[in-house]
């Protein structure tokens, strides 16, 4: 994909020089070919010659008044706005983080730019599911995730569970300094599906970066009320809006084990399934009687789940000593069992266990057996 052309027109020089050296030190400097200006005479001028190359304008309101006699029909005006200014058209926020504000604008100049039709362009949605609770399945969502970000891929974590596990947020305020949340996103999109549009504002408004996990998530929502009254096809919309957002190459999500509309959409919606189980007599027999049951009630589904799940055994010891509840079926994944973790895991365990990585590593590559992603990302963002 070609880089977006974007121009830069702030007057205060001590906004402009940490903006683009931000930029030149990150992962935007393969984006964004940036133009600033500082004084509106130049601007003005550079406009009227070139402004028909530019891509996306981020402007004060003071630049934008000089815009309409040489703007061109390709291009898309944001506004950089105070927090008490109120603009027409799109707008971002002036002070914000810069990997939040950039994501935005990258986010935007996609969108407006229209260069991604039907599925491409979009990141890979894999769900990590199980039948059976209490098998690990944030952890292995986590690791998964932040292993992806490690090896160059952009990654966005969603956890739809009905509660949250927060052992992402442990030790810290999972809810101080957040952007608009996942809270905001739900309303936003359910507004928006009202009139048939999607939201104004892209993901980076409402999802925040994760240090640890090296990728993007929401915080934990605070009313389970909000998860609760999640439908499925509100789910689906969900998890497509931040896959068509060209920021990201996987989205992974982890979902209740029990049924409900959010499990299906992520069973229905994930291009791949990691599905979990364990060397468990009980585990085994449920998983192959909800197998047998789907088989029957929805072939269709079942026959889709099939294809694009990678059985996984979780906590393995050594060797296997209870019968597959499928047959046909092979175990592709083996994620050891962490004694460490028997009393229960912490951030810092579950995150930087060795063993249990070099698993994980083992079943990235399962998911991307031929592509590029684990080589430094989606050639095409």
């Amino acid at each position: 994909m070609n880089p977006v052309r974007l121009v830069l027109a702030v007057q205060d020089e001590l906004y402009m020089e940490p903006f683009l050296q931000y930029v030149h030190g990150s992962e935007f400097e393969r984006r964004l070919i940036i133009t600033g200006f500082s004084q509106q005479d130049a601007f003005v001028k550079y406009m009227k010659d070139s402004g028909e190359l530019v891509d996306v304008l981020l402007a004060e309101p003071g630049f934008l008044d000089h815009l309409e006699a040489t703007k061109s029909g390709r291009l898309t005006a944001i506004t950089l706005c105070e927090r008490e200014e109120s603009v027409s058209g799109l707008s971002l926020p002036k002070y914000q983080p810069l990997h939040q504000l950039l994501s935005a604008v990258w986010s935007i100049a996609q969108g407006d730019l229209g260069k991604k039709e039907g599925s491409e362009g979009k990141a890979d949605v894999i769900g990590v599911h199980s039948v059976v609770g209490g098998l690990g399945k944030t952890t292995v969502a986590l690791n998964i995730a932040r292993q992806l970000a490690v090896e160059g891929a952009k990654v966005f974590y969603l956890n739809l569970e009905t509660v949250s596990n927060k052992l992402l947020f442990e030790g810290q305020n999972a809810y101080e300094g957040q952007p608009g949340g996942l809270a905001r996103l739900l309303y936003d999109l359910k507004a928006a599906a009202e009139e048939q549009q999607l939201p104004k504002l892209p993901i980076s408004a409402y999802a925040s970066r994760h240090p640890l996990l090296q990728g993007d998530t929401f915080a934990p929502l605070d009313n389970l009320n909000e998860m609760l009254e999640l439908q499925r096809q509100e789910a689906v919309d969900l998890i497509e809006f931040i896959a068509a957002s060209g920021l990201y190459d996987a989205v992974i999500v982890d979902s209740d084990s029990y049924p409900n509309g959010r499990a299906e959409a992520v069973l229905e919606r994930a291009d791949k399934l990691v599905w979990l189980v364990a060397d468990d007599e009980n585990v085994m027999r449920k998983t192959g009687l909800w197998f047998h049951h789907l088989e029957h009630s929805h072939p269709a589904l079942y026959s889709d789940i099939m294809k694009k799940s990678l059985l996984t055994v979780n906590r393995y010891v050594g060797e296997m000593t209870t019968s597959l509840p499928v047959s046909g079926m092979m175990i592709e994944v083996m994620l050891s069992y962490i004694s460490a973790w028997k009393n229960g895991i912490r951030q810092a365990s579950a995150l930087y266990s060795p063993l249990y990585q070099r698993d994980v590593q083992q079943l990235c590559r399962r998911l991307y057996r031929d592509t590029g992603v684990l080589q430094g990302g989606n050639g095409a963002r």
